[in-house]
């Protein structure tokens, strides 16, 4: 080989050993570690762009701006909004159904849609009635 590929050869291996491979969701445990921050701050009334720049520059991230928003969708704006909230609501709703009676639980729970007027809905039958069957003309 020659002098600049053998260069190159020992700089690859020099190089691969320096850079550590990143785990693919590296992005989404950087988010989640400064969540709380994130959540206060869009609350506040900063702009996704603000907050995206202020941890981009305090290194506390190191994605780009679309996965920031692509994470926030994930993470933030489609999660609970309050994890008490929620626990109280659960307790509300076990008090409740400790006071109403239950059935027995060997009997199954049966409930009837209500039927609306006029919608009868479309039922197949494999053995049509011949009367309902439109000929074509000239057979009879």
């Amino acid at each position: 080989m020659g002098k600049f590929t053998d260069g190159l050869e020992k700089w690859a291996k020099e190089r691969d050993k320096r850079q550590k491979k990143r785990r693919q969701d590296a992005s989404a445990v950087e988010l989640l570690a400064v969540k709380k921050d994130v959540t206060e701050a869009i609350e506040a009334g900063y702009s996704l762009k603000t907050i995206w720049e202020y941890l981009k520059e305090g290194k506390k991230i190191r994605f780009t701006y679309e996965t920031f928003r692509r994470h926030i969708k994930r993470f933030i704006k489609s999660a609970p909004k309050d994890q008490a909230t929620l626990a109280a609501k659960n307790e509300a709703d076990d008090k409740r159904d400790a006071s109403t009676p239950k059935a027995d639980k060997n009997e199954p729970e049966e409930k009837e849609k209500p039927q609306l007027p006029g919608t009868g809905g479309f039922k197949f039958d494999a053995k049509p009635n011949k009367e309902d069957l439109i000929y074509t003309v000239g057979k009879t």
